[in-house]
């Protein structure tokens, strides 16, 4: 009897773990399938072209030596007459099944921002359950496929890019702020809001075992608002947004004459805040900005409160340039509109047009700078 009853208990084990392992039998295995890391979108000849980059594991893993394995770039391409369209274009050429949920970045060309191909892509990503809205948002005047094939320097994974990973790089230098995708859409369906859409290009200067190595960078922001596109700016032309920027976090100021640098002032915890206010019927707003500095270069003798007038008077001038740079695009850059929308909004709706409201010269009122420099050399000053 205790024979037959061992037999059923190990007849009944064998089938219980026969009954686990068929559960991993419709499993995928991972190099079975095709995960995106970068999309593209492009608009071409009336088509909407999309490209994928795919992520390369390989590039991520080591070997057990410990030597990186060689950088692989895959890229998809497909177009149709819609966004969708082109996906399932992609869908019908693709070796393996395509993976969303991995999606770091999507990257649009001048070319889609122009001709609305944003609010296709809006639409098919609150549709489908693997798109995340947790994506980094970027813009470039670079040809797509070259944008998508730079590859990264020293056998580091496209992942760890500025393309995908823009972040580590702005703690670091804070002139132009990441994008989410959830912050995009935010902004892109408000009223009086404008998107600072960062843009990409490709740079040279590096070099990986003495040969050149173009990079990617973000150089410059573009605008939109209205669900229009307006147009962008370089670096140098939009210095003043990281002053009112809630996310900058260490970011260089410059003081120079004509032809030498003066000093280089390195500025953080960089608190801002713009207030409107109604004069004769005539929104104008006050900017205030307060920030701590330190001194890592300084080139000529000067005592600490006059580095820190010097710095005030640059921070001033950085802002209104901007501003007024954005208003020969017609372009808000600051946001105004929809500041004024959300603390006066009766104000907003008796004053706008078309969701937005009149701007000049004159609607910046005040602009209050304090900058404390705390460290860096004050010992050596005079």
């Amino acid at each position: 009897m205790r024979m037959i009853m061992k037999l059923i208990r190990c007849i009944l084990v064998t089938t219980l773990l026969s009954l686990l392992l068929t559960g991993c039998w419709g499993a995928r295995e991972i190099e079975h399938m095709i995960y995106v890391n970068t999309l593209g979108v492009d608009y071409v000849n009336n088509k909407v072209v999309v490209y994928i980059q795919m992520v390369n594991f390989s590039g991520i893993a080591k070997k057990e030596s410990g030597q990186a394995q060689e950088q692989k770039t895959n890229i998809g391409k497909a177009e149709g007459d819609s966004f969708d369209t082109a996906i399932f274009n992609l869908y019908a050429s693709s070796p393996q099944r395509i993976v969303w949920s991995n999606v770091k970045t999507i990257v649009f060309s001048e070319s889609a921002l122009k001709n609305s191909v944003i609010n296709q892509v809006l639409d098919v990503w609150d549709r489908y359950y693997e798109f995340r809205y947790t994506v980094w948002t970027m813009a470039t005047k670079e040809p797509m496929d070259k944008v998508l094939n730079t590859a990264s320097i020293s056998n580091l994974s496209a992942i760890y890019s500025q393309l995908n990973n823009p972040i580590r790089t702005y703690e670091q230098n804070s002139i132009i702020a990441p994008l989410y995708l959830y912050k995009f859409i935010w902004k892109w369906k408000e009223k009086g809001e404008t998107v600072l859409l960062p843009y990409l290009e490709i740079v040279s200067g590096w070099t990986d075992n003495k040969k050149p190595s173009p990079n990617i960078s973000m150089s410059g922001i573009c605008f939109l608002d209205n669900h229009k596109f307006r147009g962008c700016l370089e670096s140098k032309d939009i210095l003043g947004i990281r002053w009112v920027e809630k996310k900058t976090i260490r970011t260089p100021l410059i003081l120079k004459d004509e032809k030498t640098v003066k000093a280089l002032m390195v500025m953080n915890k960089i608190k801002s805040s713009i207030r409107p206010k109604l004069i004769h019927g005539k929104p104008v707003f006050d900017i205030k900005v307060s920030m701590q500095a330190t001194l890592p270069e300084l080139n000529t003798s000067f005592h600490k409160s006059k580095l820190e007038m010097q710095a005030i008077k640059e921070i001033k001038n950085q802002i209104m340039e901007t501003y007024l740079k954005g208003l020969d695009m017609d372009v808000d850059v600051y946001g105004l509109s929809g500041i004024l929308y959300r603390k006066i909004p009766n104000a907003w709706h008796n004053l706008s047009t078309k969701d937005r409201i009149p701007l000049d010269q004159s609607s910046i009122d005040q602009i209050d700078i304090k900058v404390n420099l705390i460290s860096g050399g004050i010992s050596k000053m005079k």
